[in-house]
């Protein structure tokens, strides 16, 4: 026996009723504000958007946290003097290509017997990049680093001030955590 089509569209309607799937009034103003990721004019918003823009923030909080982790322990690795082998806090904040070359470069401070001292690895800045992205990140994040008051040298040479860089970074959810997994650098006179 076939299903009158008026009955058919009926229990599609209801379903998608009871699903939570409808669509905003289109006669009805939205009544919450968003502001865009990357940090133009608040417009109003329906709950939807509102709803996907606290998700995106939470996401931008999270990368954030773990770069700023990251620099932490950089800076600790270049205070004492490079490291052969990745600290448990590179593996929870780094991936691929990005922990690859980090260790690169803490194994020749290491070789070089090359320390920071002083001064102060300072991050002058962090910038959401909604534009930017690479194959699998989730999201980006640009940097400014200002080390220009430490001190990097190794014995017998004269030290050199830390150079001021800029530096984007993207992320990837690796095991339930976020990670960053490449990135770009660039040196820059100032942040």
């Amino acid at each position: 026996m076939a299903i009158p089509k008026s009955v058919a569209a009926l229990a599609v309607i209801v379903a998608l009723l009871g699903s939570g799937c409808t669509q905003p009034d289109p006669n009805a103003a939205p009544t919450y504000t968003c502001t865009p990721s990357d940090g133009s004019t608040p417009a109003p918003c329906y709950k939807a958007e509102y709803d996907q823009q606290v998700k995106e923030d939470a996401l931008y909080a999270e990368a954030e946290v773990v770069y700023r982790k990251f620099l932490a322990e950089d800076e600790r690795i270049h205070r004492v003097g490079g490291v052969s082998a990745a600290t448990p806090v590179l593996l929870a904040t780094a991936t691929g290509s990005y922990l690859e070359s980090a260790m690169t470069v803490y194994k020749a401070l290491k070789a070089a017997k090359a320390t920071a001292s002083g001064g102060e690895f300072k991050i002058a800045w962090v910038r959401r990049e909604p534009s930017l992205s690479m194959a699998n990140s989730l999201v980006a994040l640009t940097a400014c680093t200002d080390p220009s008051s430490v001190q990097m040298g190794s014995r017998g040479k004269t030290p050199l001030p830390g150079r001021i860089s800029e530096r984007t970074v993207y992320f990837v959810r690796e095991a339930d955590q976020l990670k960053i997994t490449d990135g770009t650098y660039k040196l820059v006179d100032q942040c």
